[in-house]
Order: structure tokens, then sequence, then C-alpha cells
């Protein structure tokens, strides 16, 4: 019993709850009043130690095909201790720079950056990406619908990144069946926008800001959309333990939301509960259902549970292999993928410790 339940977990997760919200997608789904119209944004930036690629930055979004009159970019110098202020003052009168003192850490940082921000809506950038042509104008469209309160773009990787993985796929599709359903409740942080009234300040400490922004949207009764011609581009990680990073500090986010909005936990006051528990909150328990079936197949009689035992180990070494080796595994058909399915879940399983014990500030760094 025990094999064939966490069986079920896990096949729910991954296949059973992305298929059913392709179908009922195709069947239901309603895509938003989308209008050329130009409304004042506010483009927020909150960088720490970024005299590097900070200029850079804000080049690349003053040079977006959008009116100058109805843009101005806010870039909020975290408490950075070198040259970041000096390299953020470029002389252009769109641009202001907030200098922190202090290191609040991004929540405080944001929330600081909104206070000051005029325009009609916020949009939210990183350091790190750089936009793909008309990505403002994309990203913005959606707002001509008023059901519309947030819109997130969509992240993909550059030149050097190499196949962006079965994996990566697999999230954008799901993401936009999400958006059509109206469920969407996670957005990219490299590139999302929100209407100014809707922006609720985010707590001191808050890893998962692209997260807490589209749930208070949905919980004000607005939908979240996925703009898919708004593209932030990124490179890939530069080594494995990078990207295990990045990921063990999203999904010790999802812990640590959880306690900050426990709303999410109720299916009668969160609108989104079936989207947010099959997405997000599975994704946390999967590991745990892993190890008890491997324990369960291992413990019970019988040749099939014999076999299922034999055949979950040779599964986990290939995808072992797959991870450790990504070089060799790009030979081998769905050995990647299996490589990032076994980080993804090594990560998933270490996530309530790290919640546990590490603090926001710490959790989340710059890449």
């Amino acid at each position: 019993m025990l094999f064939w339940v966490a069986l079920c977990i896990v096949g729910h997760a991954y296949v059973g709850y992305p298929v059913f919200m392709a179908i009922l997608a195709r069947w239901r789904g309603r895509d938003p009043l989308c209008g050329d119209h130009a409304p004042t944004i506010s483009v927020v930036l909150a960088v720490h130690d970024e005299e590097a690629r900070v200029a850079g930055r804000i080049r690349d979004v003053l040079a977006q095909d959008y009116p100058a009159g109805r843009l101005e970019m806010l870039v909020v110098n975290d408490g950075s201790r070198d040259g970041t202020s000096q390299a953020a003052r470029i002389d252009d009168a769109r641009v202001r720079v907030i200098d922190l003192e202090a290191n609040l850490g991004k929540s405080g940082a944001l929330n600081r950056g909104v206070a000051a921000a005029n325009g009609e809506i916020l949009v939210f950038i990183d350091a790190r990406q750089s936009f793909g042509p008309g990505a403002l104008r994309a990203l913005v469209a959606p707002f001509a619908d008023p059901s519309v309160g947030g819109v997130s773009g969509e992240l993909v990787i550059g030149d050097g990144g190499g196949n962006p993985g079965l994996y990566w796929r697999m999230e954008k599709r799901l993401r936009h069946d999400e958006a059509r359903l109206g469920c969407l409740h996670g957005v990219s942080g490299a590139i999302h926008a929100l209407r100014r009234e809707l922006f609720v300040p985010i707590p001191p400490g808050t890893v998962l800001d692209d997260m807490w922004t589209p749930l208070q949207t949905l919980l004000a009764g607005h939908r979240v959309w996925m703009a898919r011609d708004a593209i932030a581009i990124d490179q890939a990680s530069h080594d494995l333990a990078e990207e295990f990073h990045r990921k063990l500090r999203t999904l010790a986010g999802n812990w640590q939301l959880i306690e900050r909005m426990p709303v999410l936990l109720s299916p009668l006051a969160n609108p989104v509960f079936l989207a947010w528990f099959s997405h997000k909150f599975l994704r946390l328990v999967v590991p745990w259902a892993l190890l008890v079936a491997l324990l369960a197949s291992a413990w019970a009689p019988g040749p099939f549970y014999r076999l299922a035992f034999v055949v979950q180990l040779l599964a986990y070494a290939g995808a072992a292999l797959g991870w450790a080796r990504p070089a060799l595994a790009r030979r081998v058909p769905l050995l990647p993928a299996a490589g990032m399915f076994l980080m993804l879940n090594s990560a998933a399983l270490l996530s309530l410790p790290a919640s546990l014990a590490w603090d926001g500030n710490r959790l989340w760094r710059k890449h």
C-alpha cells in the first residue's frame, strides 16, 4: 500500500497534473484581451555589488521600444560595498538611483523602490538577464484586460546556455496552461509586471518575491497572465553546484512562503489551491515519496516488488551518472532529464532543513 500511494503522489505531480491542465486549458482556457497601449511604467531593479553589470542592464532597458516619457527606472542600490552607485548614475533623466546605507535584502530593496515609483505598472527585473526585442510592450499589453493584475514574461536560455532541457520545456508549458486557466501562481523574477495598486509590501527576508507578488494578486481577485513574447535572456549556470544552490533556494523558499502565507493551505481561502498544491507543494513531498517507494519495494514480499526495487536502483544509478557527467549524459536519450530529476529532488529533500536553518537573506544571493 505504501509503495502504490507513494507512486501515485509522484505520478500526479509530474504526469497526471500537467496532462490534466493541458487538456483543461485546451477546453476551458482563455487568453486576456491585449491592447497596443503604453501605460506609464516604473522598472524596479534591486542590486547589491553589481558594479560590473548595472550600467549595461540599465541601458538594455532604456533601449527598449517604449515611449520615453512613459518609462522611469528605479535602481535600488542595496548597501553595495563596491562602485554600484556610481556605475548606475548614467546620463538619462529617466533613471533614478536610490542608495540604501544598510543591506536590507532583495525584498526590502524592492519595497523601497516601489514606494518611490510613479508608474501605473510596476516592472520587476534582475541584473543578470537582458531583454529580447519588444519585451516591455509585450509585457504590458495584457493589462488592457481589467481582469489581469499581473503578467509574467518568459525566461529563455541564451546561446551560451545550451539545450534548455526536457524539464524546463515541460515547466514552461505547464505555466502557460495554468495562465490560460487563471491559476498561474508563480512568475519569472527576471521579468514580471504588476498593477501598482495591487502591490503588497514583501516581508523582510522573503526568498520568493516572484511567488509572493502573484499570490497576493490572485487573493485580490485578479488573474496572472504569462506573456510568452516578453522575453528575458539568461545564461546557464556556470557549474552544477551553482544550479543546485538555485534550486535549493527556490524550494526552501516554498517552505518559507507556507509559513508566511498559511492561507495557501486552505482549499476554501486559496483560490488556486489545486494548482498550488499539485505544482508546488507536492514537488516538496515527492522526494519523500520516492524514498518510501524504494523502502516499501525492498520490504514487500513477492517477485514484482523485488523487480521494482532493482529497477529503481538502476534508475537512480543512471540519473546519478546524468547529474555527475552531463557531457556524457547528452549522448544518451533521456539521461539528462533523469539527472535533472535527481538533482531537483535532492534539493527538495534538503529544502525543509535548509529553510529551518537559514534566514532569508542568506538564501538569496546574486549569481
